[in-house]
Parts: C-alpha cells; structure tokens; sequence
C-alpha cells in the first residue's frame, strides 16, 4: 500500500444510541420512534420605533414529548449577545440586552437566583435556566408566562436590527425555548454571533403593535388585514395574489398621503399573525419602504402522514435483523392542481434601486426551488426585506429574508442573494438542521440551489464549476478547515466561508456525477421529504445517499467531510506502441479517494471514455494504466474528468498534451 486509505465513517455514541432505540434508521430516515418536543408561543409586542424600544409577553406552551425527565428549561435569549459581559466572537454594539421583568412557571411566580437555593431562573450569557417547582416527565407540558423588554441594535450581528428608525427587521426577539433531542439531550448553546441556530417547529400566535402608518409583515398569516390595512392596500394584494406582474402596493406618494394603512386606534395599529409548524418567527415594519408584490405559481402538494404508519414501520423492522434490506417507499405527495404564493418585496428607491426587479427574483426563486427540490414552497407568502445599516449580505427566516441594498452592485449579485436566501426556506426552514455544529448541511444545500438556479436565470454559465473555484483554490493552498466542525470553533481566514458554503455546494455537484444524475436527484428529494419538519444529523444524511446509491460512499464522506484531504489526479505519461495504440498511465497525486472517468481520442477518430472505478485508489494504488488497442490509431489527446465537476485541485495537468485544454 503506497497511499492513505479513509477510514470508515464512525457514528458518534449518541447517534448509534438512536439507531438502537429506532429513533434514527440505518436507512437515513426518520425511525419508527422519531419523536421531537413541541412549543406553541401567544406573543403580544409594542414597538417604539422612535426610540428603538421593544417590550412584550409570552406565554410558552411547551410539550415535552421526550423519554427523559427535566428538572430544567433551557430558554434562548439571543439579544443578550449585546448585553455588557456576555460573550461573543465579535465585537458588538451594547444595547443592555433581555431585560426579564416577570416569569411565572405553572401560575407560579419564580424570581431570579441561583440553583443552589431551588426552583427560579438565572442567566448566563444568551441562555436563561429556568427551574419549575415540579419536574417535567414526559407528555408533560409546561407553561411559561414571560414579560421582557430591551431596545433594539442598529445592527445586531449582522442579522436584525434597523435602518435609520424607518426600517426594523425584528429577529431572535422573544424568549424562545431550546431544543432537546434525541442525540444530545438538552442542544441549546450560547449565542455568539457567528454560527447561528437551531430550533424545534412550533405554533404562533402573535401580536404587534406599532405607529399608524407602518406597515407590518411577518412569519404566517395576518388576521386582521381589515383592521390594519386600507381598502385601497386590500384591493392591490387581491390583485397581486393572482398576478404574474407586478402590482405596487404602496410607494412614496401613497405613504406620505397616509392611504395605505388604517388610521388606528390612538394611533396605534395592532397586527395579529398566526403560524404554524415553523422553527421561528420575525417581523419587519416600516414608514417609508416601496411595497412591490406579486405571486409565484407552485403545484398544490399534499404531503401523507407519514407518522400515521408508525406502528406498521414498527412491526416491520423489529421483525427484521437487517433494518438496510427493508426497501423504504420513497414518499410522494398527491398534487391538486396549482396554487399561488403571494411574494413580497419591501425597499427604499434612494437607496436600492437595484431593487426594482428584486419582485422578479423572488418569484423565480420560489418557483425553481419548488419544482426541483419537489417539494412545493408550503406557505402563502415570501418576504424580502432591503436592510441597508442592517446587513449586507442575506439573512433567512420563515417566510422572509432581509439582504443589503446591493448598491454600486450587478443586477445579478442581488438575483444571487435572493436566490440563495429563498433557497434555505427548505433548508434549514423545513428541514430543520442544526446550524451550529454543522453549517454545512444548510449552507452547503442552499449554495447548491442557488447555483442551480442560477443556470436557468443567467444561462450560458456553468455556475457550479465557477462557484467551485475559490474552494478548490483554498485546497491547493492547504487552507482549509474540516465541514465536521462547530460553527465557533473555526480559525481565522477562509476556513469557515469554505467549509460551509463553496465546498460543500461542491461536493453535491461531484456526488451528483459519481452516483449518476437520476438516483442523486431521488436521494436529494428524499431526504427533503423524508426530514420536512424534522431535524436530520450529518449521518441521516449520508445514510440517504447511500440508500439511492446502493453503494458505500465512506471513502467520499471520509475524504472531503471529516478530512481536507486534496484531490489531485493527472495524465502522467503517454507512451505510443510501433504498431498503434498507447499506454496511458492516470496518476492519483493527491490525497481524497475519487473515482476518475478518462476520455480518449485518437487518430482513426475514436472518442472514448474509460471509466476507472474508486475501488482500484481504495486498494492502494496510485496509478492506473489504460491500453489502448493498436486498431484505434495513434493518441491525439486524453482529458480527465471532461464534464468538469470532480473536486481536482490541478486541471492543468488533467490533459495531454499539456496545454490543451479547452
């Protein structure tokens, strides 16, 4: 053996523990005792936009559906990441944070005070400890009645904030429970302002008020839209909710002539919202935004009960001691038609006028992502929000995105941001990964996504290959840093924006002309479908692929997930026979385990391409010899991987004669 061979992928303690307990399936999807816990939320909200002040009451429903009792409750208060003290990665602007003025549990008030002197509540950083006099077992539910106030940062994180006092994107706002899973118990971890979230799926009755005249839109459906908004403003969203043009809802003559909301009542408008089955929820408000709308057209999916069958699946697995040979269905949702999905775009003309067509990228974006992931885009409206001073980047949240204004930018950097923040309404929206320890997973997929639309609105590009570049780049420099690593926990440099976002967008691409274009497309629909409103592990993920792949893909997670391993394969020589034909020795200069696919041309006008299989690198070898026969004629050129897409750090030395690479 001349080379490293990977080592098979271990599952960790706690994923294996799943498996045994048929929480997870070797068969990466959910198992036949899935279960995740459940939070609905009554949040009533006032905001001063004058002064930036948000105060508010929650009452937290929680239902504990897991196997374990809890003396605790571990509850997100992400605004403290700007609380004096606290830690974070960054610098951040100091707004005092969570001010918690009153938490009941159960009826029972509880004041503030260590564990040591019993039931109460304490917080350390961005967590809040909250302790019941009554423990929680399982099918208990909790309820946690909250009254907090804080003011708002102009730029929090690079992800909520305001514009100015005239624009709020109101995110990570309320006390919000942390999850508690099957693979690590209790998985809420503090907020430090680079890796970002994860959250169960829940219920939402909320409630906000603001000045007369700002308009509010958020996670869900309004309502009230009778009672906040104007007759005129109700006319153009029924126009727009059927229109595949644009209808403007409201622009700056309309706001300052005061006709696109209600009056009020003391001058104050109150918007009710309700959501359901989502992972978070987020608002935005203003005074002065331009309001383009109009609609996306969708297939009218109805997805089965998959957890209906449960206890069939049950019965099924334990009377089989190879749960791998039991052929799961591939789910299928029964399509009714179309529907419409209303898409809207809230901006400032001064500021953004790159925006005047961002009602456009909205719309293609939703209808893309739908028809391939096939899985239809399942809520009633997509919001995008301009938050110059806020971001200037993307952000994603139910139903909404905020992205920066794009100025002195191409028309075709904003369609890509909104494409890519579009694109994680499936990922982590319905399939709710978790963002901390694995960015990769939902960061990955939705550059994917993006790059895939991008083939359709901006043809004439392979947009994959192009994307790939910085990560093979970074590869050839030994930069960097592995995909199975925490969020926090990468070294400065491009380690992070690699790992997350380029290579693994990358490697889907590689996997899709590994497995063949058909079986990765069904595996890539699965594990959305199979995991829509779950939460799925990296190895959920790669026991999907492998099911559709029918093959063991360790070498590929090994390689280019767990390792950074550099791929490197070459034309080494080319040595032509005196009676015709050649010997053309492939060389593996690089580290990763890939398979290679060598396209031969020759004299007599053959073309031809000579697969060599993984298995000959995973033996040990390094080099592969490829005879051609005296029939074909003298070899005019070889090319490696002509379709472009293996993740090979040296193109150059992927043909001969060098140099002729097209």
């Amino acid at each position: 053996v001349v080379r490293a061979i990977p080592a098979a992928v271990g599952y960790s303690p706690e994923f294996d523990r799943a498996l045994q307990r048929g929480w997870r399936s070797e068969a990466g999807a959910p198992g036949h005792s899935y279960w995740q816990n459940w939070t609905d939320y009554e949040i009533e909200a006032r905001l001063d936009p004058e002064t930036a002040k948000l105060e508010g009451t929650v009452q937290i429903l929680y239902a504990h559906d897991a196997p374990a009792n809890l003396n605790s409750v571990l509850i997100h208060l992400h605004q403290n990441l700007h609380r004096e003290g606290s830690p974070r990665s960054s610098e951040q602007e100091i707004t005092g944070g969570v001010t918690i003025t009153r938490l009941a549990a159960d009826g029972e008030e509880l004041s503030e005070r260590p564990m040591e002197e019993g039931p109460g509540w304490e917080v350390d950083g961005t967590l809040m400890q909250v302790r019941p006099t009554i423990r929680l077992e399982p099918g208990d539910t909790l309820q946690l009645d909250i009254d907090w106030e804080m003011a708002l940062p102009q730029r929090g994180a690079g992800r909520m904030g305001h514009s100015n006092k005239e624009v709020y994107l109101i995110a990570y706002w309320f006390p919000k429970v942390g999850v508690f899973d099957d693979l690590h118990g209790w998985a809420a971890q503090p907020y430090l302002g680079n890796a970002e979230f994860y959250d169960d799926f829940g219920n939402y009755k909320v409630s906000i008020s603001v000045p007369s005249g700002w308009t509010v839109m958020a996670t869900g459906e309004l309502q009230n839209p009778e009672e906040v908004f104007s007759a005129i403003t109700l006319d153009q969203l029924d126009a727009a909710a059927v229109s595949d043009t644009l209808v403007v809802i409201a622009d700056a003559a309309s706001r300052g002539a005061g006709t696109v909301t209600a009056e009020g009542t003391d001058g104050w408008l109150n918007y009710r919202f309700s959501a359901e089955n989502v992972r978070d929820f987020v608002w935005t408000a203003s005074n002065v935004q331009r309001w383009d709308a109009t609609s996306a057209e969708v297939a009218n999916q109805i997805w089965p009960d998959v957890d209906t069958d449960s206890d069939d699946r049950e019965s099924e697995d334990r009377e089989s001691d190879d749960s791998e040979a039991q052929a799961l269905p591939i789910i299928q949702p029964v399509v009714d038609g179309t529907r419409r999905v209303l898409i809207h775009s809230f901006w400032r003309e001064d500021l953004a006028p790159l925006w005047a067509e961002q009602w456009r990228y909205g719309q293609q974006a939703v209808e893309f992502h739908s028809e391939y992931t096939a899985y239809s885009y399942p809520w009633s409206h997509m919001t995008s929000v301009e938050g110059q001073d806020i971001i200037e980047g993307g952000m994603e949240f139910p139903m909404m995105t905020v992205m920066g204004s794009y100025e002195g930018q191409e028309a075709s950097d904003l369609y890509n941001v909104t494409a890519h923040e579009i694109g994680h309404m499936w990922i982590p929206m319905i399939v709710g990964t978790d963002e901390k320890r694995h960015a990769w997973m939902d960061e990955g997929a939705t550059t994917f996504l993006e790059n895939q639309s991008k083939m359709e609105y901006w043809p004439g590009v392979d947009h994959h290959r192009v994307g790939a570049r910085s990560y093979l780049q970074v590869s050839e420099a030994r930069q960097e840093q592995a995909l199975m690593r925490h969020g926090d926990y990468y070294e400065p440099g491009p380690g992070y924006g690699v790992a997350s976002y380029l290579k693994p967008a990358a490697l889907m691409v590689a996997l899709r002309d590994v497995m063949g274009e058909e079986d990765w497309l069904k595996a890539y629909r699965a594990f959305i479908a199979e995991w829509s409103f779950k939460k799925p592990s990296p190895w959920d993920f790669f026991n999907t692929f492998e099911r559709f792949a029918e093959d063991d893909l360790d070498w590929f997670w090994t390689s280019f997930y767990y390792e950074t391993w550099v791929m490197d394969h070459a034309v080494g020589r080319v040595v032509s026979k005196p009676t015709g034909g050649a010997t053309v020795t492939i060389e593996d200069r690089g580290d990763a385990i890939f398979p290679a696919r060598v396209r031969i041309r020759t004299s007599n006008g053959m073309d031809f391409v000579h697969e060599i299989p993984v298995y000959h690198w995973l033996a040990g070898n390094d080099r592969y010899e490829i005879e051609v026969a005296p029939a074909a004629g003298a070899v005019v050129r070889v090319e490696l991987d002509p379709g472009g897409y293996a993740p090979d750090v040296d193109r150059q030395n992927n043909f001969w004669p060098r140099g002729s690479g097209e």
